[in-house]
């Protein structure tokens, strides 16, 4: 991140700029070094007059205080005018680098009431404004080192569920701006002209709001409109959501697998009754996490599907429990213990072979007992195993770790038929998550302390050879835990504290983000038809009373279904 301010010496323009968002946007700017041109049309909520003392008002606070600003008041709704506001920059600052269009407008008008002015008011200032100044912009902006739009879209027109009756002129004018910011930010890729938009949620003057808010403070969005308009910021055509001092970013994606415009990759349907027998499939997100069971695990992890039952096994580490995932959706316990039940795999005579601590466990699942212990790797208590899986030769692989942290002291261990113990790696801070590819000569292993995915070779005799970095996880993701590959050597990985899924593709790339409902997903594994489903299991473990009340599903059990399918885990050998 550079030390010097990206925005000394810059030209900026902001509309709707004398009160509210656009004047804290403006005032930024300028306090940071830029030049800027305000522009305000002064009318009140409703869209109605013109005062020019608003304006005049928000000119002399600012420059009150130093700041290089000009004022512009005008109806952006006509190009005539946009033009103008641009030339006046240029006559007084000589460049245009940002163009900011925060300008609005909203009022209520129910569909079998909407008038042609009232529509038209609302496409206006939201549709005719950005397109007629970014055209007299556009010459200057290529002109730039960091050329920057910024656009303003809502949730009230994105998303369905925050739309409201009476806002159809709104919502147009909102969601055309998306459509805008798409096309332009593909126009100007050849020019290096980024256009982004703000989905900005504050309380101003088009909530009604005459005195400063204790909540949603437009002050609160400013950082992300910054960004976006500086030349920190490297990406196009993204929506930036902004709330109460906390972002998200957000853009419509395609799904993989897509070849357009001939190939959607989905659903085949060649008549209406087509349609409405398949529409639960068309409708289906693949992305969306969809809850398969309450199990309110304190730490779910570790699960595995099995073909032969079609049943689902997980653990609950600090419950001390195995459970299953039957077909018909419920939940049994098969096993409750005292211990801490780590990493969990099938066996090839349809038993489990598990972890309680630090030793290994195998457990026939006709008679629900104990078959076989192994001796405890470590004397310590502090140390468990942590996640595990089987080789390609059928033998049980599982992490050790030290739940008092003791610096890199964790390692993979791996047990034989007879659960005769063998260290295969060590060195490592919190072994995690284990996979082998589909052939079995490459084993990716997690160290979450150290956000680190890695991938060895391994060949039969179980040594790793070749160890090299796969992915480093984002630090603002957590730290990533489970993982599962699917059937284009493709890793999914669950980032625990981080509320997401990741998925990297065969050569390390990040290329999706799947955001979960909860805050801790722990594992992940691929089951039922076709293994066409990524089951994902979460934790509640450490959280407090109040995070509880606002993720009460914590520690329940998820399900996605990717574009990709999973392979088939390998089963240990009794």
């Amino acid at each position: 991140m550079p030390i010097t301010d990206p925005f000394t010496g810059k030209v900026a323009i902001v509309t709707g700029a004398a009160q509210g968002l656009g004047l804290d946007y403006a005032a930024a700017l300028a306090a940071r070094g830029a030049r800027v041109v305000i522009s305000d049309l002064g009318t009140d909520r409703s869209g109605q007059g013109q005062n020019p003392e608003a304006i005049d008002t928000a000119l002399k606070a600012l420059q009150s205080k130093g700041y290089e600003v000009i004022g512009h008041v005008g109806q952006l709704d006509h190009e005539a005018q946009c033009q103008a506001l641009v030339e006046l920059a240029i006559a007084h600052f000589g460049a245009v680098d940002i163009l900011i269009h925060n300008a609005g407008w909203v009022d209520y008008q129910g569909i079998e009431s909407q008038e042609h002015a009232f529509l038209e008011r609302a496409l206006g200032i939201s549709v005719h404004a950005p397109v007629w100044l970014a055209k007299h912009a556009w010459k200057y902006l290529k002109h730039s080192t960091a050329p920057r739009i910024v656009l303003t879209t809502s949730d009230r027109a994105m998303y369905q569920r925050y739309a409201q009756p009476g806002l159809v002129a709104y919502a147009a004018g909102k969601m055309a701006q998306v459509g805008i910011m798409n096309a332009l930010s593909m126009e100007g890729l050849e020019h290096g002209i980024l256009v982004n938009a703000i989905s900005p949620v504050a309380k101003t003057r088009m909530w009604g709001i005459d005195q400063a808010p204790d909540e949603l403070k437009p002050e609160w969005v400013t950082p992300g409109v910054l960004y976006l308009a500086s030349a920190l910021c490297h990406d196009t055509g993204y929506i930036l959501r902004a709330s109460n001092g906390q972002f998200t970013a957000t853009r419509f994606c395609e799904n993989s697998g897509v070849s357009y415009p001939r190939d959607l990759a989905r659903v085949e349907a060649a008549s209406l009754v087509e349609v409405a027998a398949r529409w639960s499939r068309i409708k289906e997100c693949h992305y969306v996490p969809v809850k398969v069971a309450d199990t309110r695990a304190d730490l779910g992890e570790s699960p595995v599907w099995d073909a032969r039952s079609r049943s689902l096994y997980f653990v609950d580490i600090t419950g001390g429990r195995i459970l299953r995932l039957l077909p018909d959706g419920q939940v049994e316990r098969l096993y409750e213990s005292a211990a801490r039940i780590g990493a969990l795999a099938l066996t090839d005579r349809g038993n489990l072979i598990f972890t309680e601590d630090a030793s290994a466990v195998l457990l026939d699942l006709d008679t629900g007992r104990i078959r076989q212990y192994s001796v405890p790797v470590h004397p310590r208590s502090t140390y468990r195993f942590n996640d595990g899986a089987c080789d390609p030769q059928g033998r049980f692989v599982t992490g050790l770790m030290d739940e008092a942290p003791s610096g890199k002291t964790g390692a993979l261990f791996r047990f034989d038929a007879e659960l005769n113990d063998d260290v295969i790696h060590d060195g490592l801070a919190l072994p995690n998550g284990l996979a082998w590819s589909a052939d079995g000569r490459s084993l990716f292993f997690v160290d979450s302390v150290e956000r680190r995915i890695y991938r060895a070779e391994y060949p039969a005799d179980g040594r790793l050879e070749q160890i090299s970095l796969f992915a480093e996880t984002p630090a603002e993701l957590g730290r990533p835990d489970g993982i599962a590959l699917d059937r284009e050597g493709g890793l999914w990985v669950c980032q625990f504290n981080g509320s997401c899924v990741l998925h990297y593709d065969c050569n390390g790339h990040l290329t999706d983000q799947v955001v979960m409902p909860v805050p801790r997903p722990t594992s992940c594994c691929f089951g039922g038809d076709g293994l066409g489903t990524l089951y994902i299991t979460t934790a509640r473990v450490g959280m407090s009373p109040e995070q509880l009340r606002h993720y009460p599903d914590a520690g329940d059990l998820y399900a996605i279904r990717p574009e990709v399918g999973g392979i088939a885990r390998f089963n240990f050998k009794e």
